[in-house]
């Protein structure tokens, strides 16, 4: 008798879940529909326009880890760019001139754009952001095939997250 409440209780509990699931909303798969200024004076870019393969990254110049893995995008975009497109975005940074010297020091070559008021927060694919570095995979239909929060620490990283979300082999 006790087996088959408990068992009732598990069918009952395990079916108001499977509802709770299934009406949660789904997340968009496109990227925000926002223009960014060009970083330190750069061609603007519409989002929403965006097609890849492309790596979006967001940064800031308060960023620790954001400041480690700079180059190692730099090195990845020297290699791979002709294939893979980089992004960069200058994430909510309140000073533009430090933002500035961290890509001059990190010798960054690769497009960048600005956001100074979080305008991407939230918005498309992009979830509330907690924190940086913050990734979008973007593939050639413009659509985010992948997100990933926090820093990677070498180039294989990023050309296994290329390859993994992009289907390219590099």
């Amino acid at each position: 008798m006790i087996r088959t409440a408990v068992a009732a209780v598990a069918v009952v509990l395990s079916l108001a879940l499977a509802s709770c699931s299934s009406d949660a909303p789904e997340r968009p798969t496109t990227m925000p529909d926002v223009t960014l200024d060009g970083f330190d004076g750069g061609e603007p870019v519409d989002l929403a326009e965006l097609r890849g393969p492309v790596l979006v990254n967001l940064w800031a110049s308060w960023c620790g880890p954001c400041r480690e893995e700079m180059p190692l995008l730099e090195e990845f975009h020297q290699r791979y760019g002709d294939e893979v497109a980089v992004l960069g975005i200058d994430y909510q940074d309140a000073q533009p001139g430090k933002a500035a010297e961290l890509v001059a020091d990190s010798g960054v070559t690769y497009p960048l754009v600005s956001d100074p008021t979080g305008a991407v927060n939230g918005q498309g694919a992009f979830p509330n952001l907690r924190g940086l570095p913050f990734w979008a995979v973007v593939d050639e239909d413009g659509t985010v095939t992948h997100l990933k929060a926090g820093e990677v620490d070498s180039v294989d990283e990023i050309v296994a997250l290329a390859e993994d979300h992009l289907g390219v082999s590099l």
